[in-house]
């Protein structure tokens, strides 16, 4: 709950302070003394814009602030605020158009006190019970009623896989929609590669068999000299050797030292043998070979446009083969890759399907209850005659069932709330029927089908205190006593703040402020202050429209009247 709360330089307000408490706080006052301001500075406190002009003339800066009691430990927690018994919300706003805002000490952005304020202040006026004649509204109303939000929710979710797979089955399908010309391009080249057979070190190998092909005739040229110098020439060096060596091993006969020479000599004419052997083979063997040179040519001209058009090496055509083949094998499958998206696709819907159906069911349960409660709280409220119902539009019966066809493409007429639409309908008349609720309701009608779809739990969020700001709007005499009875019952479950013009309703406060509006020095001044016994006597007898003596006995006869709950 609300405790108290202070306002400085904000807007004709030079210093406010406000004494809240539990149950019903009604806050009464001449029009243009300054209760909307009270408002405003609430819902500023509470995260909604503030701007410059709020505050009071001459003043650089001007800052609210709220003790609430009793918040939940939670939402402190997950705010970064330590968990208190007593919680101060301080928000100073600067001529600079900038703001800050304090939670016991801690600084919160713009963003976090939105959030956090959401679970502080609850402002119910005008604008709130306009809410009410918009349909979308409605089912959100309906579902609060109903405590449909976790059905509600896993709906959402439902609906949420379902288009998860969905769009997975539409990019399946479109893969395989592109899937013949891809496929078609990669087996062509799969086929030319497999067709080439490139292998490891190829092109290397060929390129030394190209040079040796070119340089054939020097080659047999240099060979065929050298093999004549050792053995087939007019001088020949093996020949020469073969004395060396005879002349060394007589000379070993004669003196050992010569023994190891004689042995070099003839390991060197053994190898020059081999040299020659090897040469004349060689020679017999190596032979231009036209056909062969041309298909070395080609083979490398055939390396040269792969490696380009694959954008590699040589060496890595393999690999490059690998990948492709790879590729080949995943868009084969591509088609049962479809195939199981659709119906994941389709398994998914039909969950989404059935909630939508079973949240139907249920909201159809809830609006015939909601529709009686209404009826009885209407006729609280003094609308003895009044009818209320809640028609679905659409409802999730008329939604086709998934088909394979259907689901990559959408479910018709179902969504992440289901596929429900309803409208409330009323009539405030006996004898009339009813009719949309926007067409008929007036401003009074409004305000007390808003206060009771509050009663009875019907409306979303709840917060430490609630603001009923113009409820009383159009309304009056028994219709208001009425009003303000709800607005007391319902002050007993939670903390409720009223800003009304009318005496029937501020009768039942728990605890009655009165804003006052005076003028000093050429300066407009707002204070408030709590009124009780015979200053609130006098008070609601000025609401009344007078101060006479009788006007006094009749709010003294107004107060006997309620008893206390």
């Amino acid at each position: 709950m609300l405790r108290s709360f202070s306002i400085r330089q904000l807007a004709v307000v030079d210093e406010l302070d406000l004494e809240l408490a539990p149950g019903l706080n009604v806050l009464t006052g001449e029009t243009g003394a300054g209760k909307s301001i009270v408002t405003r500075a609430l819902a500023a406190l509470c995260g909604a814009k503030a701007t410059p002009e709020l505050i009071r003339t001459d003043a650089d800066e001007a800052w609210i602030e709220g003790l609430f009691e009793d918040l939940p430990r939670s939402l402190l927690e997950s705010h970064g605020v330590p968990p208190s018994g007593e919680v101060i919300v301080r928000r100073v706003i600067y001529r600079s158009g900038r703001s800050r805002t304090w939670v016991n000490g801690v600084s919160l952005s713009a963003a976090q006190l939105q959030e956090f304020g959401q679970e502080l202040v609850r402002i119910y006026g005008q604008h709130e019970q306009t809410s009410l004649l918009r349909n979308e509204t409605h089912l959100e109303i309906l579902d609060t009623f109903g405590e449909l939000q976790p059905l509600r929710e896993k709906m959402a979710s439902a609906y949420a896989a379902w288009r998860e797979a969905a769009q997975q089955a539409a990019r399946a399908q479109a893969a395989l929609a592109a899937r013949s010309e891809r496929l078609e391009l990669l087996e062509f080249q799969v086929s030319e590669l497999r067709q080439a057979a490139v292998t490891v070190g190829e092109e290397a190998r060929l390129r030394a068999e190209r040079e040796k092909l070119r340089h054939i005739e020097r080659l047999q040229r240099l060979c065929g000299e050298t093999e004549a110098a050792l053995d087939s020439g007019e001088q020949p060096v093996l020949e020469i050797i073969g004395r060396i060596v005879h002349a060394l091993e007589e000379a070993s006969r004669i003196d050992p030292v010569a023994a190891e020479w004689s042995t070099l000599a003839s390991q060197a004419n053994t190898l020059l043998r081999e040299i020659a052997f090897q040469l004349r083979r060689y020679l017999h063997r190596l032979e231009f070979d036209p056909e062969r040179y041309a298909q070395v040519e080609d083979r490398l001209a055939l390396l040269s446009r792969l490696k380009r058009k694959y954008n590699c090496e040589a060496d890595d055509l393999a690999a490059t083969l690998e990948q492709l083949e790879t590729e080949v094998t995943h868009l084969q499958r591509s088609e049962l890759e479809v195939e199981r998206c659709t119906q994941e696709a389709l398994r998914k819907a039909e969950q989404a399907w059935q909630l939508a159906v079973e949240l139907s069911q249920a909201r159809k349960k809830a609006a015939r209850h909601l529709e009686t409660k209404i009826g009885r709280e209407l006729q609280a409220l003094g609308m003895q005659k009044a009818s209320f119902q809640v028609r679905f539009l659409v409802q999730a019966a008329a939604a086709a069932r998934p088909t394979p066809e259907s689901v990559a493409s959408g479910l018709p007429g179902i969504g992440p709330q289901g596929a429900d639409e309803v409208e409330f309908y009323f009539s405030a008349n006996p004898g009339e029927a009813t009719r949309p609720l926007a067409r008929v309701a007036s401003g009074g009608e409004l305000s007390r089908l808003m206060l009771a779809l509050k009663v009875l739990g019907g409306t979303p969020h709840n917060a430490a205190l609630w603001i009923f700001d113009e409820v009383d709007a159009g309304i009056g005499g028994t219709t208001a006593t009425a009003v303000g009875k709800r607005l007391h019952d319902l002050a007993r479950q939670q903390q409720v703040l009223c800003i009304t013009h009318l005496p029937q309703i501020a009768v039942f406060a728990d605890h009655h402020v009165a804003i006052d509006k005076s003028v000093r020095g050429g300066r407009t001044f707002t204070t408030a202050h709590s009124v009780t016994g015979e200053e609130r006597i006098r008070e609601l007898a000025r609401m009344l429209g007078s101060t006479l003596a009788e006007s006094e006995n009749y709010v003294r006869q107004m107060l006997a009247s309620v008893k206390p709950s």
